[in-house]
């Protein structure tokens, strides 16, 4: 059973029981005084009428006296028969208007002969209930000769009162329905209504999501309701960020804590691989030059040797670079123009990217301004992400260096945005891209350390990586950095 028809129940039941009560009361009341009321009147009428029967009876006028009892039985309401008995019990006149006939008993009629007391009769039922009034009839002397009976039939009394209990009974029935059809509208307006944005709410923080505020318009028990629930919805919503800010803290410490346990391991690889790789560079790179040094100028090998040199240098550059991550200096952080530091990368990247089979376009407007960033990390940086850039756009593919400005936290930068044309990053990949050794490459072709230490890289110059990907459209990583004389976030 719902709430609205408990409430009306609750509601209706007592009133209803009440005026039905009172109207029953009241009919039988009624009922009680019309009956009485009805027999003062046929005793009223028969006393008068017992007067003149006994004036014609001491006058001797029989016939006078029929005709008057009939024309009294026409024309008196409270009057339906009349009937004058003998002290033999035996009828002298009657005067009947009534579709059925009954005897009055016996011994009434002996009792009042005898006694000369006149008595009251109720006989018959439904549509045949009479009330008889018997007399005395007396001759001059006060001699009892006779009795005479005034009938009135009472059951229209009976039909008067059904009629009254139907018509409460309508009235009650009109009166419950617009009751309940009232009692129902306001509970909708003033009850039910409220519970429901209430429970909607409630529902919405079940659901972890934020409640809408339920509307204030009324000062009762259901307004102060509303301002508990708003109250306690903001409680909530407060809590709530409050522990997702600790949660990301939590998260935040349990991530440094995973990269230094990366670092460390870093740490002895990078120690490792520099005392490996290290000599034989040193060696390698010695007698490059030594041979470089000896072909006459103009010699074709020149170039060929040159670039060797320039990779050796990139391979010693990113060692030191490794070991700069896991035991980092202090960058030097000064004004850097980016079409400087780009147009230096394009001799080596141009002869890689060809390599690779990927057309390379740079687009850096002349009026870029410079960013604070340190011009070696800024090389490394970029370097590291073409180089991903290439092998991800081959054999047949194109990669786009676009630099502009661009607003970052209303902070004033550049950013350098690097796209290839691969077949894009999976989302269930992005989420460890920049996580320490996590590579997708073939074992052996990578470490995972790059992207996290070009992160690393530029958040200690106060910059931005991100990464932009959808399946099949490609990758492109955003190198963000503040403009030169922008104010520190």
């Amino acid at each position: 059973m719902g709430l609205r028809l408990r409430l009306i129940l609750v509601l209706m039941i007592p009133p209803v029981l009440v005026v039905g009560v009172y109207g029953l009361i009241r009919v039988r009341t009624g009922r009680e005084e019309l009956l009485a009321d009805t027999e003062r009147t046929v005793i009223l009428v028969a006393k008068a009428i017992r007067a003149s029967v006994e004036r014609s009876l001491r006058e001797a006028r029989g016939a006078d006296l029929d005709a008057m009892l009939a024309e009294i039985v026409k024309d008196q309401e409270q009057v339906d028969r009349i009937r004058i008995f003998d002290r033999s019990l035996n009828p002298l006149f009657v005067s009947n208007r009534l579709p059925f006939a009954d005897a009055v008993p016996a011994d009434v009629l002996r009792r009042v002969a005898e006694t000369g007391q006149p008595e009251g009769v109720s006989s018959g039922s439904g549509k045949q209930r009479l009330f008889s009034y018997v007399l005395p009839v007396r001759a001059r002397r006060g001699a009892v000769v006779g009795t005479m009976e005034v009938a009135h039939l009472v059951s229209p009394i009976d039909e008067r009162v059904r009629g009254a209990t139907w018509d409460i009974v309508v009235r009650l029935s009109l009166l419950v329905i617009s009751m309940t059809v009232l009692t129902g509208l306001v509970l909708q307006r003033e009850v039910l209504r409220p519970l429901s944005r209430l429970m909607e709410g409630i529902t919405h923080l079940g659901r972890g999501e934020s409640a809408t505020p339920l509307p204030v318009d009324r000062r009762d028990e259901l307004g102060r309701v509303a301002e508990a629930f708003n109250r306690m919805a903001a409680q909530l919503q407060a809590a709530r960020q409050d522990l997702l800010r600790e949660t990301e803290h939590t998260l935040d410490l349990e991530q440094q804590l995973r990269h230094s346990a990366t670092l460390a391991v870093a740490g002895r690889l990078a120690s490792g691989v520099a005392h490996e790789i290290g000599t034989p560079l040193n060696i390698i790179s010695g007698r490059a030059e030594f041979i470089l040094q000896n072909l006459p100028p103009g010699d074709a090998r020149r170039d060929e040797l040159n670039v060797i040199v320039g990779q050796i240098d990139r391979i010693t550059a990113m060692i030191r670079s490794l070991l700069d991550t896991v035991r980092p200096v202090k960058p030097e952080i000064r004004s850097v123009a980016v079409k400087d530091v780009v147009d230096r990368l394009l001799l080596l990247l141009e002869y890689t990217a060809r390599r690779h089979g990927v057309a390379l376009d740079v687009s850096i407007p002349g009026d870029l301004p410079a960013v604070r960033a340190d011009r070696n990390q800024l090389q490394q940086v970029l370097i590291n992400i073409l180089m991903n850039a290439f092998e991800a756009a081959r054999p047949v593919g194109r990669v786009q260096l676009v630099a502009r400005p661009a607003l970052r936290g209303g902070r004033t930068g550049v950013e350098i945005a690097i796209q290839d044309s691969g077949p894009g990053i999976p989302a269930a990949i992005q989420a460890r891209i920049f996580e320490p050794f996590f590579s997708t490459k073939a074992p052996g072709e990578g470490t995972g350390l790059g992207l996290p230490i070009c992160r690393d890289i530029l958040k200690g110059l106060d910059g931005e990586l991100t990464l932009q990907s959808e399946p099949g459209a490609g990758a492109t990583f955003v190198v963000w950095l503040a403009e030169d004389g922008a104010p520190e976030g």
